[in-house]
């Protein structure tokens, strides 16, 4: 880890001279650096975000630090994961460039990446905490699936091409060791990192670390995520990870990238969006406008993946180099589309189970998420968390009994009119 340590961490005072040695970045912002205005943004737990504006334009600089942002060195961490967020920018930017922030300067002496700085836009989460409207978001983040993950999925790439990438984003074992903990182990027996809503939840936790069919089921996901490298994965798709403005979307954030199980990718962002319907029920104010948030954040969920769906079947249906279901095997247009529908079948089946585990660890674990934060009475953020862990208990253990997304979004329903 030592060879990876930023020679300096750079701040308000010292980033402009840094950034005007850099001339793509200079032109961007333009003038001297000494007018330039620099403001530290990260609101994230890991790194050290900044947001510096110039005559010309405006520029976001992250830089990854040899521990945790939040807890100092009592917690290490390796610095490296700077150059695999660069990396995926790149790699996902081959295909799906509109849906990316545009990449100005990487330094791997300095773990220091600077992207373009998108505005108006704003994160998608507390937008749609907001009940703002995104007509295009669904379609957009369809886009971005498919782009990212069927093109780097043996179904595009030829096997020549794709081991070594495979080869070069397991380098990244640090990022994808904490979710490997905290998704699939720790939050099923006692750990110092686990927390919820106490004492609300103290006998729902308690049941679910006795189940023993749900541990089964987190653990044969555990080894898909351990063993199957299907696609390049962002890693941590959530609501948080996510830009947009009414007519743009935008990810960010890929410091988890590795080469993983597609589903995992597609379930973390609809666990993400159920969280946001759920959590739609905590103010006790009366609202006229909940239920039509709350409708329109499952549509939100149903046209992902719809969408999502049909650009994956397009893509299989064009031209491709990859090694998987080569054309020169099949003349019969029908066999192939059997398979393809067999496919995305078991994409659906991945993307279910690793919905209901990303929820829970949302609500047991150590990462908690602003909508369920923001509620402020225990007894009603509880309320809505037990309807999370509901649905989320389901889509675990049964994840073949959803055999299309509307069966999906009907259990939210169904969770969030459970009283029992």
């Amino acid at each position: 880890m030592n060879d990876f340590v930023p020679s300096e961490l750079l701040d308000e005072k010292t980033l402009p001279p840094y950034l005007s040695a850099i001339p793509t970045v200079a032109e961007r912002l333009g003038g001297h650096s000494s007018g330039w205005r620099v403001r530290e943004i990260g609101d994230g737990n890991v790194n050290y975000v900044f947001a510096v504006h110039g005559p010309a334009g405006r520029v976001c600089v992250k830089q990854a630090m040899p521990y945790v942002r939040v807890s100092g060195e009592s917690w290490p961490l390796t610095p490296r994961r700077a150059y695999y967020e660069y990396r995926a920018l790149v790699e996902h930017g081959r295909h799906v460039p509109a849906r990316l922030p545009e990449v100005l300067h990487h330094d791997s002496r300095m773990n220091l990446l600077v992207t373009e700085h998108l505005s108006p836009h704003v994160v998608l989460r507390d937008g749609l905490r907001r009940g703002n409207r995104y007509p295009h978001l669904a379609d957009h983040l369809a886009q971005y699936l498919v782009g990212s993950l069927f093109h780097t999925s043996d179904l595009a790439h030829a096997a020549i091409d794709k081991r070594p990438l495979v080869a070069l984003f397991s380098g990244n074992h640090e990022m994808t060791q904490i979710m490997e903990d905290m998704i699939f182990t720790e939050i099923y027996h006692e750990h110092g990192r686990n927390r919820w809503t106490s004492p609300q939840l103290d006998d729902t936790v308690a049941r679910l670390r006795d189940d023993v069919d749900l541990k089964v089921a987190v653990a044969r996901l555990k080894v898909r995520y351990l063993t199957c490298t299907e696609a390049l994965l962002h890693g941590d798709l959530h609501t948080g990870s996510i830009l947009v403005t009414e007519d743009d979307t935008r990810v960010f954030d890929q410091e988890f990238a590795c080469y993983g199980p597609i589903g995992f990718d597609v379930g973390t962002l609809l666990a993400h969006l159920l969280i946001g319907y759920f959590a739609q029920d905590g103010p006790t104010v009366a609202d006229p406008e909940r239920t039509d948030r709350q409708t329109r954040l499952l549509q939100v969920v149903e046209d992902v993946w719809t969408g999502f769906a049909r650009g994956w079947a397009a893509a299989w249906e064009q031209p491709r180099q990859g090694d998987a279901y080569p054309r020169v095997l099949f003349d019969d247009a029908d066999v192939l589309a059997g398979e393809r529908e067999r496919h995305l079948a078991g994409i659906f089946t991945d993307s279910v189970g690793f919905c209901g585990a990303e929820i829970i660890r949302r609500i047991i674990g150590m990462a908690h998420v602003a909508e369920l934060r923001a509620i402020e009475s225990d007894d009603a953020r509880a309320r809505c968390e037990q309807r999370c862990l509901r649905l989320a208990t389901h889509l675990l253990k049964h994840p073949h009994a959803h055999r299309s997304i509307r069966n999906l979004t009907d259990a939210a329903r169904t969770a969030r009119l459970t009283t029992s």
